[in-house]
């Protein structure tokens, strides 16, 4: 399910390139509203602080409205589990072949592979 705008909580993230369809995975202890709009004030300003916005910037790639880009993966607090679970969906779109080159995850860890975790593209 995409972003719906009445739905804003903290949590785990994805945002899609448009021009590759390619993934972004991220997490937020703030609204996920309130960090979408930190990407692309980081993209509008030539910033690639973000992996995200340095994915657009480089590639010269596009993105679009909230709505069709932004995807809530795991509603979750701020704390140790939100590292975990950032990991796990990286690792799910790393081995999916759609998370972004220029978001470094480390080695797959094989206890992942155990949770089945739904790909959504």
């Amino acid at each position: 399910m995409f972003f719906k705008s009445n739905d804003d909580p903290s949590g785990i993230y994805k945002l899609k390139c448009n021009t590759c369809n390619k993934v972004y995975v991220g997490w937020s202890s703030r609204t996920i509203s309130i960090r979408f709009k930190e990407h692309i004030r980081h993209i509008r300003s030539n910033n690639s602080t973000s992996a995200y916005a340095k994915h657009i910037l480089e590639n010269r790639h596009e993105y679009g409205m909230k709505e069709y880009m932004l995807q809530l993966l795991k509603a979750c607090q701020k704390g140790t589990h939100m590292d975990c679970w950032e990991a796990l969906y990286m690792q799910v779109f790393r081995q999916k072949k759609v998370l972004i080159d220029e978001l470094q995850v480390s080695d797959l860890n094989p206890f992942f592979e155990l949770a089945k975790i739904p790909y959504t593209p």
